[in-house]
């Protein structure tokens, strides 16, 4: 059942991937299309995109004939690694939250890019 839910989510971001792509172009092409540099880049993400997709349906097959229910099961990750990932993690919240006070346009919110 679960593995339904997240295949039709994958599918759900693919087509408003696609969608997306499209409207860039035609928003675009009065400015003078999307940069070399950005189409590159998107190229790149899409082939690393169907990697990942590549390595994940034999997955969802073998999920597909397994009994529907949550599991914990965690990785042999070391625990140095576990703490680098916590900051990293902390700090795009923080960037996040950061981000959120300044879109409110709260007090001193567009420090340091805004004049004071």
């Amino acid at each position: 059942m679960f593995v339904v839910i997240l295949a039709a989510v994958i599918l759900a971001e693919i087509i408003l991937t696609l969608w997306d792509f499209i409207v860039e172009i035609s928003v675009r092409r009065a400015l003078g299309d999307v940069y070399a540099g950005e189409r590159v880049t998107h190229a790149l993400m899409g082939i690393m995109y169907g990697a990942v997709l590549a390595n994940l349906i034999p997955t969802l097959l073998t999920w597909w004939s397994l009994p529907s229910a949550f599991a914990v099961s965690l990785p042999p990750i070391p625990e140095s690694l576990r703490w680098v990932l916590s900051a990293m993690a902390a700090g795009v919240f923080a960037s996040g939250v950061r981000d959120l006070y300044a879109a409110l346009e709260l007090p001193r919110g567009g420090w340091p890019w805004s004049k004071v």
